[in-house]
């Protein structure tokens, strides 16, 4: 068995959570993690945040009673954090606690603006976050990082670090890695109950409901947004298929589709704020993204492809994909629900 090692990063809302932070990152190196994260925030320490995340095998969010040291656009550094580890599809596990209110008064936002955004981001975590606990007590914080961080381990395996005098040992390991998911992807295909199965195949004239989020820009204010939307599964094969012709890295599903999003939700955002000039940061739910990709797994549109050499799953468009994408039935699909939005 190699000795593996695992790069966390931990993010807080700022200083009033140090007695967390200073348990949490204890327990973390005494169960052999290894853990980073800042403290102390600025417009310049955004880009070391973003490479230590690029960077990491999991991703902490330890939530008090605060939103936290705001970005120059209004959004927490805490948030911000959040979001760009979501887009790097990094393991999430937050702890939080359990009554914010009973906390003392020193550790809340005076503002009720920020308290207002500190309910709205614990909500957002708790409805978007598979791995979620509470604590009450640093004890608690304590006992709750030693029973789930195994787990998260067993449920969302990265490669970690291993010290270079075990790259022997590593290579042996992959070798035999590589026959156990041989092995593996076998038995799958031999399997007769796979759970994706159990969706029903859909039409491509038929929409699929989903929820976004979005910084909308008005008279010089700005506002997140949670924009609800409709599209048509013509639609999403057509957002989606072009990058997929060849085999893809998994991240791309939410790079094409906030991409898509950011270019044309300006005109979702005006149906609530009508004076709304830009929008920024558009970001699907997790959730919808999963199962945008197993249904159209399901319809036998994509399917996995290997890994790269970064270890990375590839997806790639099927023969049906590849033939819906380029017929005119798509095409005729596309440009009529369009029209039928505007």
């Amino acid at each position: 068995m190699l000795d593996k090692r695992y790069q966390i990063f931990i993010s807080t809302s700022g200083r009033e959570m140090q007695p967390e932070r200073m348990i949490l990152a204890q327990t973390l190196v005494g169960m052999g993690f290894f853990s980073w994260g800042l403290e102390q925030r600025t417009p310049l320490s955004t880009a070391l945040a973003r490479r230590q995340i690029d960077d990491c095998d999991y991703v902490i969010m330890l939530l008090g009673s605060q939103y936290g040291e705001q970005s120059v656009s209004g959004v927490g550094y805490m948030h911000l954090e959040y979001i760009y580890a979501v887009t790097k599809q990094k393991p999430i596990i937050v702890f939080m606690h359990d009554e914010p209110a009973a906390r003392d008064s020193s550790l809340h936002d005076q503002k009720p603006e920020l308290r207002e955004k500190f309910s709205e981001f614990r909500k957002s975590l708790q409805h978007d976050v598979d791995q979620v606990f509470t604590y009450r007590s640093l004890r608690d914080l304590e006992m709750a990082v030693r029973l789930n961080m195994p787990q998260m381990l067993e449920r969302y395996p990265v490669s970690g670090w291993v010290r270079p005098q075990n790259t022997q040992l590593l290579h042996d390991e992959i070798d035999q890695l590589k026959t156990k998911i041989e092995q593996l992807e076998t038995e799958v295909g031999k399997r007769e109950v796979d759970p994706f199965l159990s969706l029903p195949k859909v039409s491509m004239h038929e929409f699929f409901a989903f929820e976004y989020r979005m910084h909308a820009y008005q008279d010089g204010n700005f506002k997140e947004l949670k924009i609800q939307k409709k599209l048509t599964w013509a639609q999403l094969l057509g957002i989606l298929g072009s990058m997929f012709v060849h085999p893809t890295p998994e991240e791309y599903f939410s790079k094409c589709i906030n991409d898509y999003l950011n270019d044309t939700g300006l005109e979702d955002a005006r149906l609530e704020m009508p004076r709304a000039h830009a929008i920024a940061r558009s970001q699907i739910n997790i959730r919808a993204l999963h199962s945008i990709k197993m249904q159209m797994r399901q319809n036998d549109w994509i399917i996995q492809s290997g890994r790269d050499d970064r270890q990375r799953m590839l997806w790639q468009l099927t023969s049906k994909g590849q033939k819906l994408l380029e017929s005119n039935l798509l095409n005729k699909s596309q440009v009529s629900e369009q029209k039928s939005w505007h």
